[in-house]
């Protein structure tokens, strides 16, 4: 809030001192300016006399009359040399005209008495003194009255404030899966009709999720029926098909099983309330307990590891770290030719998971794409490397759901998959 009650009020402030200035240049320029020429209209009568005596005088005389006259009006009267006045060159052409010159620095009057070089000086005049400290005064005035203004715009400010921490804190709740979130804001609220919209757009959320949830749910417990029904009788078929028959058979009847389980697995990572059950691990011997399960996989293609020496801890749902880099082998391994590497590295603050296969690779404008869900590359639907399309896009959603990114970096030769992995 401070920062937005801040901008807000430098704002105002600075509409406002604007407004003054315009208002404040107008009133030198009549005001101000009227008010001059009324002081010297007064003045010079009593100056034309004064310094019409004066120059009848001898100049050792002059002291005695304006000590005189200096009691008689009350102001300070001296003289000085023309040569010596604080004055511009266009001042000293008025003042040589015989006209009075009101001098705001020391707020004194000048005439220049004729037939000499001396003028006549009067003041300091208390009057213009006064003009001077009301002139302070009005600045110091407009300031309180500026930071006056700071009140009624805190007072303001505040309930839109909170409406709008409310929106923020509802926002937030559903971003990280609480769909029963709702702001509820009065409707007295300025908000109030933002934040309706935001309620009927989280339950409508909430409606397509669930939705999409008992779906998922429907469509597991109505294909598994069956297919596990097929594979008790395809054992029970008699007479028994052939045994290249029964093969093909337990191929698609497992291809199908696999199918729903990824399934099922990218519709649970897909909801945004999913939780995650975080532990403490060291990459470096997690992967070494399940390396040999990894190369079960595929016994005739060694998976090398490769890992720094040092320690990698991290925090994170280790059942599903273990899917995802599964599901990056499993994917290596059916493109390889040879080999795959699996490396474990760290980056500042995050860790890095990459696999490296020596196949022919994937083109770079197919980066993106091979990470949604049911893509496949034209070169892998051959049926005997084609996967389900789920693969890489359940890698990403777990990546993503522990705050990290799954990606394809370059390589000189095959596919390298970067999982990265923030440090927590």
């Amino acid at each position: 809030m401070r920062h937005l009650f801040i901008k807000f009020y430098l704002l105002v402030m600075a509409c406002f001192m604007v407004a003054v200035v315009l208002v404040g240049w107008v009133y030198k320029d009549t005001a101000e300016r009227a008010g001059n020429r009324y002081l010297e209209r007064m003045m010079q009568g009593s100056l034309d006399l004064l310094t019409s005596e004066l120059a009848h005088k001898p100049q050792t005389a002059w002291p005695q009359r304006l000590s005189e006259q200096s009691r008689q009006l009350s102001l300070p009267l001296h003289v000085g040399a023309l040569a010596d006045q604080p004055l511009g060159e266009e001042d000293l052409d008025f003042l040589r005209g015989g006209n009075i010159v009101i001098v705001e620095e020391d707020d004194t009057f000048r005439q220049l008495i004729p037939g000499s070089d001396q003028v006549l000086i009067v003041g300091p005049v208390p009057y213009l003194s006064y003009l001077h400290e009301l002139h302070w005064l009005d600045i110091g005035l407009l300031l309180l009255l500026g930071l006056s203004l700071a009140l009624p715009i805190l007072l303001w400010l505040r309930p839109h404030w909170r409406g709008l921490l409310t929106l923020e804190q509802t926002a937030r709740r559903l971003g990280r899966g609480d769909l029963s979130a709702r702001s509820r804001l009065p409707a007295s609220s300025s908000l109030a009709r933002m934040g309706q919209t935001l309620d009927l757009m989280a339950e409508q959320l909430e409606a397509l999720i669930n939705g999409k949830k008992q779906l998922t749910d429907a469509i597991a417990h109505e294909l598994r029926t069956p297919l596990v029904r097929l594979q008790y009788r395809l054992a029970l078929l008699e007479p028994a098909p052939a045994e290249a028959d029964r093969q093909a058979l337990e191929r698609d009847l497992a291809a199908l099983d696999t199918l729903i389980d990824e399934m099922l697995t990218y519709a649970r990572l897909d909801r945004p309330e999913m939780p995650l059950h975080p532990t403490d691990l060291e990459l470096g011997e997690w992967a070494r307990r399940h390396l040999p399960d990894w190369q079960a996989l595929c016994p005739g293609k060694p998976i090398h590891l490769c890992g720094p020496s040092e320690p990698l801890p991290w925090r994170g749902d280790e059942r599903l770290l273990t899917r995802a880099v599964e599901n990056l082998l499993r994917n290596a391994l059916r493109h390889a030719t040879q080999r795959v590497e699996l490396h474990l590295a760290a980056e500042r603050d995050h860790l890095l998971i990459e696999v490296q296969d020596d196949g022919s690779g994937i083109a770079p404008q197919h980066a993106e794409h091979i990470f949604e869900p049911f893509v496949r590359l034209d070169e892998s639907r051959d049926r005997r490397t084609g996967g389900t399309g789920l693969g890489l896009a359940i890698v990403r959603s777990i990546a993503r759901h522990h705050g990290g990114e799954a990606s394809l970096v370059a390589s000189r030769s095959g596919a390298r998959f970067r999982l990265s992995l923030p440090r927590r």
